[in-house]
């Protein structure tokens, strides 16, 4: 019995592997054991992975210069970005706080949106293939430690307001990375794999 490979395709829930026929335009092609589509393409899956990318890029700069908290101890006022209060860690010799610190604030979300904006810019070039599996496999790894520094700075402000040592509130940088973390998450979620392997004639 001959197999189309083109038409080998894996269920992305239950993992079965079927052989899937013509789909006609307009129709969805479903998983025999667990019912989920095949076939759903992300409509403008480029052009909008491209412009989340792009306005994540603007917004990464103003999250990492402008204070990311403001704190107030006894009248006094201090302010502190990332870079300053990774310096702080290094200075005061938590190198492994500080080392983490700087991997998941600065150079995760670069590293993300770095590939975020390489893999659709290079869909339609044939050669880049593997070059855009690369990239897409370094998402998915330096993706899940995105989120880390977040909740590093809820506990420690929660400590702190729970101790009543300093009130403690968010600065510009923090609405930046926010939001810089929403448009990567939007980017990654726009991005429809195949066009990896496809090419741009299938991004409509």
């Amino acid at each position: 019995m001959e197999y189309d490979a083109d038409r080998i395709v894996a269920c992305e829930t239950c993992g079965l592997v079927q052989q899937a026929g013509r789909v006609p335009e307009g129709s969805l092609a479903r998983c025999a054991r667990c019912r989920f589509r095949l076939f759903a393409r992300r409509p403008l899956s480029r052009t909008r992975t491209i412009a989340f990318s792009l306005a994540a890029l603007f917004l990464y700069f103003p999250s990492n210069i402008y204070p990311i908290v403001t704190t107030e101890y006894h009248g006094l006022h201090s302010s502190t970005t990332i870079l300053q209060g990774i310096k702080s860690l290094f200075t005061h010799q938590q190198y492994f706080i500080g080392s983490l610190v700087l991997c998941t604030s600065i150079l995760s979300p670069a590293l993300k949106i770095a590939g975020l904006l390489f893999i659709p810019l290079t869909v339609d070039r044939p050669r880049w293939k593997r070059g855009r599996t690369w990239a897409y496999k370094i998402i998915r790894v330096v993706d899940p430690w995105n989120m880390l520094e977040v909740f590093l700075l809820a506990i420690a402000v929660s400590m702190i307001e729970m101790g009543r040592v300093a009130t403690v509130h968010p600065g510009a940088g923090v609405f930046s990375f926010a939001a810089v973390v929403a448009l990567t998450l939007m980017a990654t979620l726009s991005f429809d794999p195949r066009l990896l392997w496809d090419g741009p004639d299938h991004d409509k």
